[in-house]
């Protein structure tokens, strides 16, 4: 990498990585000023709403980092532009193409950054938001409206009053049937509690329903075995697009495994690879948007066409990505496409840039 492909990839860098500094500033005053909204509900105060933002803050970078790149890369090439530094970057050589691939480098750095941001750090604190406004609020995170949620286990049916964390469960209650298709039994247990590799219910009655009458069994804490593991609780503590690659699939694995849909979560899942990609597009898409408006107008120009471009990208990646959904489109074409197709647009632009 030579001293150019070194200058075009920290500018671009640097100016993405204060585009998102700066939006992200603006997603937290908004989101602090809705969460004011929940103070007073229990215990929730106003420093935990801070304090519940701030947790929150490494996902909404995550999802603002393809914008916040094509916004400060714009910046970055369009001062580049303004200065005649780009002129003088041709003149010594360096074509359209060449520009386009020191930005790239700056774009992989980017991305790397992302894909450790939603895969190490966002999740990490997301979930301890989550936590600490369950808490606060008394109100436990659920994945249905909040009186818990249902799960399958082969044969087992299992349904879980609160789920203050991944390990820890309220309220279980546990229907099995048999092999008929009947009712076999119903175990109930008020705790259970996942500890060294295996869950320990506190106390537990099973009933059991037999040709031969209703038996009662009562037990006090002993070892539960199921396949609910804590990795796939966490889309209940955690919406999905919000969890890690692994932890997706983990879920992804459960659900097929138990004949269950798992559309979207699969869809989560290649949107979490798609949004590397998508930081990607936007360094492309950059390139020909300053060369292209470079005798036109200035930055305030190139800016207002990042805008549009990068508000096209938004609204039709979501409209596609749930389209797909409804509709029963593959999930690794309903993420990948909009990505792919933005990418296919600014190597066209590029290619006629020459």
């Amino acid at each position: 990498m030579n001293i150019i492909d070194r200058y075009i990839a920290r500018t671009v860098l640097v100016s993405a990585l204060l585009a998102l500094l700066v939006v992200l500033s603006l997603e937290i005053v908004f989101d602090f000023l809705s969460e004011t909204g929940d103070v007073g509900k229990g215990d929730y105060t106003l420093p935990l709403a801070l304090l519940y933002t701030l947790l929150s803050a490494p996902y909404r970078a995550y999802q603002t980092f393809p914008f916040a790149t094509l916004i400060g890369s714009l910046l970055g090439l369009g001062t580049l532009a303004a200065r005649h530094e780009l002129v003088v970057i041709r003149a010594a050589g360096v074509s359209v193409a060449g520009v386009a691939r020191s930005a790239v480098i700056g774009g992989v750095v980017l991305a790397v950054l992302a894909f450790g941001l939603g895969e190490f750090v966002a999740p990490v604190a997301q979930r301890h938001a989550e936590r600490l406004k369950a808490d606060a609020v008394s109100q436990h995170v659920s994945k249905s409206d909040g009186s818990g949620f249902w799960a399958r286990d082969g044969r087992r049916f299992i349904e879980v009053r609160q789920a203050p964390s991944r390990d820890r469960l309220e309220g279980v209650r546990v229907y099995e049937a048999g092999k008929d298709g009947g009712l076999e039994s119903i175990m109930e247990a008020p705790l259970a509690e996942y500890r060294d590799g295996h869950w320990e219910l506190s106390r537990s009655r099973t009933t059991h329903f037999t040709d031969h009458g209703v038996t009662t069994e009562r037990s006090g804490p002993h070892r539960w075995e199921t396949g609910l593991r804590p990795e796939v609780l966490d889309v209940v503590v955690v919406e999905p697009r919000r969890l890690p690659i692994f932890d997706l699939a983990t879920y992804i694995d459960y659900l097929e495994a138990n004949d269950l849909d798992s559309a979207r979560y699969r869809l989560a899942f290649w949107i979490k690879i798609a949004t590397p990609l998508a930081v990607v597009t936007m360094l492309v898409l950059t390139v020909p948007l300053v060369f292209g408006s470079q005798r036109r107008k200035g930055i305030g120009f190139q800016l207002f066409l990042g805008i549009v471009v990068g508000m096209a990208f938004y609204f039709s990646n979501r409209l596609i990505n749930y389209t797909g959904l409804v509709y029963g489109l593959p999930p690794i074409l309903s993420a990948l496409g909009p990505p792919l197709l933005f990418l296919a647009a600014g190597i066209f632009g590029i290619r006629r840039l020459g």
